[in-house]
């Protein structure tokens, strides 16, 4: 634990307010791991797909890849997982959100959400709102799992519409499984239009990204990508004319990352005793006039070095159904999003997404710049100086500030008046 105290205090001082503040504020640990799997951003909102292979995530269903599934989850700390292969009558979502709750707990006691339709399920930190199972009309194949993710309006301005979907398996092109996939994109591309349209099934607000993600299947034609992306419906008759998906009137953007993000390897799908090759089954897809991308990547941990194994807490097999590397079947798609209406509060001066120590000690560094001060000097007011009125601004908003009160038997205006007084005699003298 690290008192955090500004630089200008002499010994008398520096041992008072430490007495007075009981050692409090602790900085936080470092999140970083120095490896592919870290974030850009703080703020970045991180979404997995995965397909699952039916249930062994669970420790009832399977140990062994349960085990493996608990360390994929510590070291991607995903925000949205979209899971397929669940269920699809038992286990449930509701044993998803458990495990969650379980292996990966949030803090303050919250919970996970979930939310389920067929094999598919969403599983996110934060609530989810305008559930959904299908399309209108509805296709003849399967179904999707839908929602809106309710961001916390203090760091985000706007929402997140997922569409977590499971495509037909199987059958080349022009095969029957083919067409059906075809048939999910279409009906997809059309709720997409119902959505950006008022009235209809399901409205959401203007510009409110979207994204579709799954296991797609696409092991024949490779158009209800297209379908997907661009807005070329098939089937017109049924789910209507052609409509780019993107709230500017243009197509989505194809995530397509590649292995640990580096390279060219793509395959999401990889079973070296089917007599199949690998291959790209599962897709992000996405609104980019609402969302750019931070980092992005396939997670394959057989083609992970020793540190980088060591630094994320993964072992060399666990995206893998064996432990020779040879049966992955399904890869985790990684992708993290930078929502271009992210704010920040006014003392978060480092532009984390949390006010905290780290903010602290940008303002003691700025502490007594009389003007031109910027924000990233620790000026929470906008007015050019950093001063005590910002350290009272960090201090209403700031979660490391809240122990210092718990500690403390007088009111904290009292704490905070003797500390602008040592402040005032230390640059005083």
């Amino acid at each position: 634990m690290t008192t955090i105290l500004p630089p200008q205090f002499g010994s008398r001082q520096t041992k008072f307010l430490a007495l007075l503040l009981g050692l409090v504020i602790q900085l936080p640990a470092a999140a970083n791991t120095g490896t592919f799997v870290d974030r850009q951003l703080p703020t970045d909102l991180r979404v997995v797909s995965y397909n699952v292979l039916w249930n062994t995530i669970f420790p009832s269903e399977n140990p062994t890849q349960a085990a493996k599934f608990d360390r994929v989850v510590a070291a991607l700390d995903p925000d949205i997982l979209n899971l397929q292969e669940i269920g699809p009558n038992d286990p449930t979502a509701a044993d998803v959100v458990a495990l969650m709750n379980t292996i990966q707990p949030l803090p303050g006691g919250a919970t996970w959400h979930g939310h389920q339709s067929w094999d598919n399920v969403i599983v996110s930190k934060y609530p989810l709102t305008m559930l959904a199972t299908d399309t209108v009309p509805e296709p003849s194949s399967t179904s999707v799992a839908m929602a809106l993710v309710d961001l916390p309006d203090a760091q985000f301005n706007t929402d997140f519409y997922f569409m977590n979907t499971h495509f037909k398996c199987c059958g080349g092109a022009g095969s029957t499984e083919d067409d059906k996939r075809q048939e999910q994109a279409d009906a997809l591309v059309n709720w997409m239009r119902d959505a950006r349209t008022p009235g209809g099934n399901v409205n959401l607000p203007a510009n409110t990204p979207m994204a579709i993600t799954g296991d797609l299947n696409i092991v024949g034609s490779f158009q209800p990508i297209n379908t997907l992306v661009t807005g070329n419906i098939i089937n017109e008759g049924t789910y209507g004319s052609d409509s780019p998906p993107d709230w500017d009137g243009t197509g989505l953007t194809d995530a397509h990352p590649v292995h640990n993000a580096t390279g060219a390897t793509d395959y999401t799908w990889r079973n070296d005793g089917s007599g199949f090759a690998p291959g790209r089954l599962d897709y992000i897809i996405y609104t980019d006039s609402s969302l750019n991308v931070g980092n992005q990547f396939v997670l394959n941990t057989v083609a992970m070095n020793s540190a980088e194994r060591t630094a994320t807490g993964l072992q060399q097999y666990d995206v893998t159904q064996d432990s020779a590397g040879t049966n992955f079947d399904h890869l985790p798609v990684v992708v993290d999003f930078q929502m271009q209406t992210v704010t920040f509060a006014e003392s978060d001066f480092n532009s984390s997404g949390t006010v905290d120590a780290a903010d602290l000690t940008i303002w003691q560094t700025g502490f007594g710049i009389t003007s031109g001060a910027a924000k990233t000097d620790g000026d929470a007011n906008e007015n050019g100086t950093v001063d005590g009125d910002d350290f009272l601004v960090w201090q209403r908003q700031s979660s490391a500030a809240a122990p210092i009160a718990a500690a403390i038997p007088e009111p904290t205006s009292l704490v905070l008046l003797m500390l602008g007084s040592l402040f005032m005699r230390r640059r005083a003298g």
